[in-house]
C-alpha cells in the first residue's frame, strides 16, 4: 500500500507537514476501505460516519442534489485528498461525495485522528488548512458561476483542475471530468456547456481529436480565463502554470 498512499503524502506535504516522524506516525491510521465503482456514492448524504474517507486513487465530487432533481458539484477530489473531513467537525451534511470514476478510498477514525492531532500540533494545522482551501475554492466558485460569462467560467475551472491535478503528482493536461462533471460545478446547461467546450477547441485550446477534455494550449486557456490562482495557495503550482503568460499585467505575477 506504499505506493498508493505517495498522493496522500504530497498533498500533506502541501498543507505543510513535512516532518518524517509525523507521516510515520499518520499513514498507519490508514485502513484501506476498497474500491468504487464510478458513478457510486463514497459517502451519502445524511450518514453520519465516525472516520473520515481519504481518496488514494480516482477522481470523485462534493455534490448535492436540489429540489428539481439537478446536481450541484461544490469542489472535485482528486487522488490524495480528504473526501469529507467537515463531518470530523460536523458529522450531519446533506451533501454527497460521489466517484467519478474508478476510486480507490481508505478510512482514517476520528477518534484516531484527535489523538495523533493532539500529539503533533503541525496536524491540526494542516488539516485546519485544509479546511480554509476548500471554503476558497468554494467562494471562487460563487464569484465564477455569479459574474463570469459561459467562456471564461469553465476556462477558469479547467485552469483550476489542472494546477490541483499538478499538485496531486498527476497529469494535468487531461482532466479526469465529463462535460456533464463541469456542467454540474459551473451552473450550466449540457448544452451550453457542450457549446462552450465547442468554442475552446475552435480557439485551439482543447484537441479536437478526442472527447475528453485535453488541454493542448495551455497559456491561451489561462490568457481567457483571466487565472488568478493564488486562493489555492499553491504557488509552486500556480507560478508553473502562469509562466505561459509572462509577466505583464497579471495580477499574480505582479505582486
Amino acid at each position: 500500500m506504499v505506493r498508493v498512499v505517495d498522493p496522500l503524502v504530497r498533498r500533506l506535504r502541501n498543507l505543510g507537514l513535512d516532518s518524517e516522524e509525523e507521516l510515520r506516525a499518520i499513514l498507519p491510521l490508514l485502513k484501506f476501505k476498497g474500491r468504487i465503482n464510478r458513478g457510486e456514492d463514497i459517502v451519502q448524504a445524511g450518514s453520519s460516519p465516525h472516520y473520515s474517507t481519504v481518496l488514494l486513487e480516482g477522481a470523485a465530487c462534493r455534490y448535492k442534489i436540489t429540489e428539481n432533481g439537478r446536481r450541484q458539484i461544490f469542489t472535485f477530489r482528486y487522488s490524495g485528498d480528504l473526501c469529507d473531513f467537515s463531518r470530523y467537525m460536523l458529522p450531519e451534511s446533506d451533501e454527497a461525495i460521489a466517484a467519478l470514476s474508478e476510486c480507490t478510498v481508505a478510512i482514517v477514525r476520528h477518534e484516531d485522528l484527535q489523538r495523533a492531532a493532539a500529539l503533533y500540533p503541525n496536524l491540526s494545522f494542516a488539516l485546519w488548512r485544509d479546511a480554509m482551501l476548500e471554503a476558497s475554492i468554494f467562494r471562487e466558485r460563487l464569484v465564477n458561476i455569479g459574474q463570469r460569462p459561459a467562456l471564461p467560467r469553465i476556462a477558469n475551472l479547467i485552469c483550476e483542475q489542472m494546477i490541483r491535478l499538478e499538485a496531486a503528482g498527476l497529469d494535468a493536461s487531461t482532466i479526469p471530468l465529463t462535460q456533464v462533471d463541469l456542467a454540474d460545478a459551473a451552473a450550466l446547461s449540457t448544452v451550453h456547456m457542450n457549446r462552450t467546450i465547442q468554442d475552446l477547441r475552435e480557439l485551439g485550446v482543447l484537441a479536437k481529436s478526442t472527447r475528453g477534455i485535453e488541454v493542448v494550449h495551455r497559456d491561451r486557456l489561462f490568457e481567457i480565463a483571466k487565472f488568478d490562482g493564488r486562493y489555492l495557495n499553491l504557488p509552486q503550482h500556480t507560478m508553473k502554470w502562469m509562466a505561459f503568460l509572462g509577466t505583464q499585467g497579471h495580477p499574480l505575477l505582479a505582486a
